[in-house]
């Protein structure tokens, strides 16, 4: 065990090299001249020659290409061209608000997903299980920018019952906290609990039909103890390993969700960067985000490999 996570540790290097040498490639040649959509409209041209030299922006490719390799060696991600901090604070603060919204969205999810999909696979009732199907299945294909602007729409305008944009840190108000983070944690919760819901429900109906299940029934243990400690527990694997991958949907989700409802995290940061040319700040959010990926994959290979014995991570030589 010790070893496999040494050697996903070591494997770190290359799966988030390769994305942000993809990223330096394309942000330089992407057609336009960072240095006039960062100064505006009014800046002279020799403002804008300052600021493309402070940039390095006329240095050769390659030669800017071993400046940004120094920098990401030494973990240097430089200062924000726009907001003039520097990008790790930046990026940092925003990550904290992401994180808040993506631990409550999963908690939603977690709560919603398993317990209905567990629901769906035991039930006799066929038009019950039918019908969470369908809506499972309306969930998984609701993109999340439209049930966002629906739910600001009745809950925020129509019947007034949450605000609709702002942020209140939890250090400051606990209960405005949680108010202003509603919708958006709910918007992008119940898109993740229609997937953890059909993932739950094929898992249930697939152990319920493995060996160890009849062996348990010959030896006449009680249904709800076969189900409880054997299926459900079984099932559990592929919904952990979901849960895992929709760490990826709620971040992607959140570029969109944190935009509709003005909410100061990574993905509203990340667009406006983009939007900036601010090549530092992009950098920096996306090394995060490669780093978040890659330790939340690790993190449900083990998780896995303790709810289901056999699973077996060491990797022989």
């Amino acid at each position: 065990m010790l070893s496999y996570i040494f050697k996903r540790l070591l494997a770190l290097i290359p799966t988030v090299a390769v994305p942000m040498v993809m990223l330096f490639i394309l942000l330089r040649l992407t057609p336009g001249d960072p240095a006039a959509v960062i100064l505006g409209e009014e800046a002279t041209a020799a403002d804008i020659a300052n600021l493309r030299q402070e940039m390095g922006l006329n240095d050769p490719l390659w030669l800017q290409f071993i400046a940004w390799l120094g920098r990401m060696i030494r973990f240097d991600f430089g200062e924000s061209i726009f907001l003039r901090t520097a990008v790790s604070d930046s990026v940092l603060a925003a990550a904290g608000v992401t994180a808040q919204l993506a631990v409550l969205a999963l908690l939603v999810a977690v709560l919603i997903g398993p317990l209905l999909g567990a629901i769906a696979a035991s039930t006799k009732s066929r038009s019950l299980d039918k019908a969470m199907v369908i809506g499972s299945a309306v969930g998984i294909a609701t993109p999340t920018f439209w049930l966002a602007i629906l739910m600001v729409l009745v809950f925020g305008v129509m019947l007034r019952w949450l605000p609709v944009a702002g942020y209140v840190p939890p250090t400051t108000d606990f209960g405005q906290f949680l108010r202003f983070m509603a919708l958006p944690a709910v918007a992008l919760g119940v898109l993740e609990a229609a997937t953890l819901f059909r993932y739950s429900r094929n898992g249930v109906l697939d152990a319920k039909h493995q060996p160890f299940v009849t062996t348990a029934r010959a030896q006449g243990l009680a249904e709800r103890t076969i189900t409880g400690q054997y299926v459900f527990r079984s099932a559990l694997v592929p919904v952990v390993t979901v849960v895992g991958l929709s760490m990826a949907s709620l971040l992607g989700g959140a570029v969109v969700t944190e935009n509709v409802f003005s909410l100061p995290g990574l993905g509203k940061l990340l667009l406006t960067a983009v939007d900036r040319r601010d090549y530092p700040l992009i950098e920096g959010c996306i090394f995060f985000i490669a780093i978040i990926f890659v330790l939340v994959n690790l993190l449900v290979d083990v998780v896995c490999a303790f709810l289901d014995p056999r699973i077996r991570l060491d990797i022989k030589d």
